[in-house]
């Protein structure tokens, strides 16, 4: 059985420093977000938001 067979069938175990991780990274980028374009438009702040969340989770996802 190849390696991705294998990882496919048990699942990639994720530690808590990831997640920690991924968590902080969100926070830090909304931060970034809010500093840089302003909290008066909420549009802009619901854009924020969304892309914090992408990070985080790309930084959690790829931090194996």
């Amino acid at each position: 059985m190849n390696a991705v067979a294998a990882t496919a069938e048990t699942g990639v175990k994720r530690s808590l420093p990831s997640l920690i991780g991924g968590i902080f990274t969100a926070v830090v980028v909304l931060v970034l977000w809010l500093l840089l374009f302003g909290t008066s438009d909420i549009a802009l702040i619901g854009l924020g938001i969304v892309v914090a969340l992408g990070i985080g989770v790309w930084i959690r996802l790829a931090d194996l």
